[in-house]
């Protein structure tokens, strides 16, 4: 429910806020007072055109403000969708800005956001409607969504839109796969040869390093083995006649050491160390002497390293900077591979799958159309009912179920309204045949019967009525105060036999004050009422006459 609007520097409005209450708001005042400027605003503030034009001359920006009651889980889930903290106070106050230079701010609850999710934020909370705007008539694509609500049906739509959406997923992935067939086979062709050439390489991990050392010790084995046989003469064989080994001269030092401790019982102390020192000594020189077992140049096994490493470094350059990359790339094309080997089976069961959900999506189309002639069946009689008590009593109507090319999200039907304004007239498509005040009956009859199911909870009303007189003006104030039992409605009229049915009644005047036009608005108790209907009644003349008149308005509208 729209609970107030504030409009600054907006047309002919200088500044001012209305408080709107819940049901049947009527604003009135004579020709050019500005009536219509206040749902401008409120088109303005739920995302619509903006222009510089609207901005009040001699002011660079205008700024419009709606607070709504908000309480649907729908909405309050959109705005967590758009990243907007849902309202405390159950209060949702949208913010626009316009200037002169064309930038334009929106703001939900005070957060700044982009105009795209501003209108999202607002979608849903007001439907607007002019004399020859009855958007949600005259697009035929709008009869089925009307329908459905009518009938109660979004639940079973859903579920028809839910299996339709899952059929065509699959549907486009089976034509990816038949699309890229033969990209498929190429691709499986480059995956077999790159398996087949490493697996023939037939690696282990940390193998290069392995190679490049032995390499290295094949190719240098002349100096390890004379190093190493230096080692071990140094150690344990002597150099030659005049050179003792190390083990010969420690060996000489322990004698020594053990003669000396006799005389000095200090010295003990050093035998330890030089056992010590012996033990390693020999140690080292026995290693060195079977490391020298060892050392052997094999020129085969060195050329066998040379291509290996060789093989080796070739793969490097095609699949990865180590053996280890290597492997891990074998890993990656063998599953790759897999799949793409298992594509056919994969077309089978998705083949399958789309084939249960075709059939599916059939069966809750079909009861989804059983559905809805039952629906319309109904809807077609419910209408004829309102139009009657609307003064339109002869118009046939009738809900034509059109035939589709192919299904669709929305089930195997669309529908189209059709009227018959006069006897003996075929039935014609209602955009092409309604005049507007027909329209307007037509557009309240089918409010009137929604009222109850349909989300939104302002309905906004421009001069409606226009084109409408003697009983059917009071059978469409009727219809208004009867919507206004279950939702919001914001109408302007000029209308008396409509205005004595408002629950809050708005006066709209336009005043000059120094050289400048101003648009005042103003809530009118039962006496400003009462006059007001007198002037709309009777225009300058307030006599007794038509001052009773105004009178019994509002007696037959209480």
């Amino acid at each position: 429910m729209l609970r107030s609007l504030y409009i600054k520097n907006f047309a002919l409005i200088d500044d001012i806020t209305v408080e709107f209450g819940p049901g049947l708001n009527i604003l009135t005042g004579e020709t050019g007072a500005g009536k219509s400027i206040l749902l401008d605003a409120l088109q303005v503030a739920l995302g619509g055109r903006a222009s510089a034009e609207y901005i009040r001359a001699g002011e660079e920006k205008a700024v419009i403000q709606a607070a709504f009651e908000v309480e649907t889980e729908s909405l309050l889930s959109r705005l967590e969708d758009l990243g907007i903290a849902p309202p405390e106070d159950g209060v949702l106050v949208l913010s626009r800005e316009i200037t002169r230079n064309g930038r334009n701010l929106c703001r939900v609850n005070g957060q700044m956001i982009a105009l795209t999710m501003y209108r999202q934020a607002g979608g849903g909370l007001a439907d607007l409607h002019s004399q020859h705007q009855q958007q949600s008539l005259l697009d035929t694509e709008r009869h089925l969504d009307l329908l459905d609500s009518y009938g109660g049906l979004v639940g079973q739509r859903e579920k028809v839109n839910q299996f339709y959406h899952q059929w065509h997923r699959l549907q486009n992935k089976l034509e990816q796969l038949q699309t890229n067939a033969r990209e498929t086979a190429r691709q499986m062709e480059m995956l077999t040869f790159q398996l087949k050439e490493i697996e023939v390489a037939n690696l282990s991990p940390d193998e290069d390093e392995l190679l490049v050392n032995e390499r290295n010790l094949l190719v240098n084995a002349e100096k390890i083995s004379t190093l190493a046989n230096l080692i071990n003469q140094a150690l344990y064989n002597g150099g030659g006649k005049y050179q003792a080994a190390a083990v010969e001269l420690i060996g000489e030092a322990l004698n020594s050491v053990r003669e000396l401790s006799q005389y000095d019982p200090k010295v003990e102390s050093h035998l330890e160390s030089l056992e010590s020192a012996m033990y390693a000594i020999e140690d080292v020189a026995r290693e060195m002497s079977g490391y020298l077992d060892n050392v052997d140049f094999d020129p085969q096994r060195l050329d066998y390293i040379e291509r290996r490493i060789d093989e080796i470094n070739r793969l490097k350059r095609k699949y990865g900077e180590t053996v280890s990359d290597i492997l891990s790339y074998y890993n990656n094309i063998a599953t790759q591979l897999n799949e793409l080997s298992n594509s056919e089976e994969q077309y089978e069961q998705l083949q399958t799958q789309a084939d249960e959900y075709r059939k599916l999506y059939q069966q809750e189309a079909d009861k989804l159309s059983q559905l809805r002639q039952h629906a319309a069946r109904k809807l077609q009689g419910d209408v004829a009912a309102e139009l009657a008590q609307l003064e339109m009593e002869k118009v046939k109507f009738k809900i034509a179920f059109l035939p589709l090319d192919k299904p669709s999200a929305k089930g195997n039907d669309d529908v189209e309204f059709l009227i018959a304004p006069n006897p003996g007239e075929p039935l014609k498509p209602l955009h092409k045949t309604a005049s507007g005040g027909e329209l307007s009956r037509f557009m309240l009859a089918i409010k009137t019967l929604l009222a109850e199911v349909d989300a939104v909870g302002t309905l906004v009303f421009d001069e409606v009525d226009t084109g409408i007189g003697g009983r059917a003006l009071q059978s469409v104030g009727e219809k208004m105060a009867q919507i206004g039992k279950s939702r919001q409605v914001i109408t302007v009229t000029h209308a008396p036999q409509v205005a004595c049915f408002a629950k809050n009644h708005y006066l709209i005047k336009k005043e000059v004050t120094n050289n400048r036009t101003f648009t005042k608005i103003t809530k009118l108790d039962y006496d400003g009422r009462l006059h007001e209907l007198a002037r709309m009644l009777g225009g300058k003349d307030t006599s007794n006459v038509v001052m009773t008149h105004a009178e019994e308005l509002l007696k037959l509208s209480s």
